[in-house]
């Protein structure tokens, strides 16, 4: 009887052990290498909703076009975090067309499947507009309800601004789904 008891015991802290040490190992994870986040804009729609919770990765991240990014801008709304895609990095040309509200990036139109609409010139930026090096350019996928790098007070996002990149959606459930 006493066996069976100490092999039940030896069972059940096996089972705790590995809740223990999957707990630890994505804490760890979150910790250095990402993060969750919220969004708290409709700039971002129809891809991220105001209220999704984000996975965010952080470590060793090197922003790329088409990336979604979370960044913060000191000077704009307290250094809240903004969410916003890149769609240029340094040394590339940013054109928007008025006409068509197509945008284009070194002289070819960007083929944008996750806009929910044309690109109207907003902001007091003029085009064609240079990258800055270490910086980048970045625009919500709702283009006519975002403020973003077409806007003197973000402008281009010096690449140390930037926190990482969204990888996936999950929250809510439903919404669940992977970015990259």
């Amino acid at each position: 009887m006493e066996f069976k008891s100490r092999v039940r015991f030896q069972g059940l802290y096996e089972w705790m052990q590995s809740i223990v040490m999957t707990f630890l190992a994505v804490l760890f994870l979150l910790t250095f290498m990402g993060q969750t986040m919220g969004v708290q804009q409709q700039s971002m729609s129809p891809t991220l909703h105001e209220g999704d919770r984000m996975l965010v990765r952080t470590f060793l991240y090197t922003p790329e076009r088409g990336d979604v990014i979370i960044f913060a801008k000191q000077n704009f709304e307290n250094g809240a975090p903004l969410v916003k895609r890149v769609i240029a990095l340094a040394g590339d040309v940013v054109y928007i067309d008025a006409r068509t509200g197509t945008v284009y990036i070194n002289h070819i139109a960007l083929d944008e499947v996750y806009v929910s609409g044309p690109t109207y010139v907003t902001g007091d930026l003029t085009y064609p507009y240079t990258v800055p090096e270490g910086h980048i350019f970045v625009i919500g996928d709702n283009r006519n309800a975002s403020k973003d790098s077409r806007h003197l007070a973000i402008g281009s996002v010096d690449t140390r601004e930037v926190i990482g990149q969204v990888v996936a959606i999950i929250l809510p459930l439903g919404r669940a789904e992977i970015l990259t």
